[in-house]
């Protein structure tokens, strides 16, 4: 990769509620900032608050909302003039325990990417669980039981991999 004249550096934030672009040069100046609000930019997907509550303790988000809010957030700063070519590195932070859950074969679409063609659309069949659990849901309590008692109880299971079972965690989801 050759090297960048004028560096910039894009950060994205994917929280519960929304998605956050912001670009910046060497100096921290914001050049580009924006964001995708799901419950409104996305009215499709039929989230409040950015999730889907289905009864008490199941709370999930459509993973193609969030690939979808991610090529709207491109398209916006795109069309505010941002040069792409230029970003010499990218950082991103997510929502804890936001899982998203690769079908199969996924490896192949993702080798087959086409720039100039929307990532939702070329993604569309590439995830096994279509709406995935968020850091809200607490529907898997009898899996976390089950793991702790796999191996010998909670503290064993603190003991063997750092933390105690609890529903948000993908292990038990």
């Amino acid at each position: 990769m050759s090297e960048v004249r004028n560096p910039l550096f894009f950060g994205l934030d994917f929280s519960t509620q929304q998605l956050k672009g912001v670009i910046v040069n060497e100096q921290l100046e914001i050049l580009y900032e924006t964001n995708v609000v799901f419950d409104s930019a996305l009215p499709e997907f039929r989230t409040h608050n950015g999730v889907v509550r289905q009864g008490g303790q199941v709370v999930t988000a459509p993973v193609l909302m969030w690939t979808k809010a991610l090529d709207l957030l491109m398209d916006k700063l795109r069309v505010s003039g941002a040069d792409f070519s230029q970003v010499a590195a990218l950082s991103g932070t997510a929502q804890q325990h936001g899982s998203v859950y690769w079908q199969s074969g996924a490896e192949e679409t993702l080798k087959t990417l086409e720039p100039d063609n929307f990532l939702h659309t070329q993604l569309a069949s590439a995830f096994s669980v279509k709406s995935s659990p968020v850091w809200m849901d607490s529907s898997t309590t009898q899996q976390c039981r089950q793991l702790e008692e796999a191996v010998g109880g909670p503290e064993k299971l603190a003991e063997i991999t750092g933390s105690r079972a609890y529903e948000r965690f993908s292990g038990a989801q």
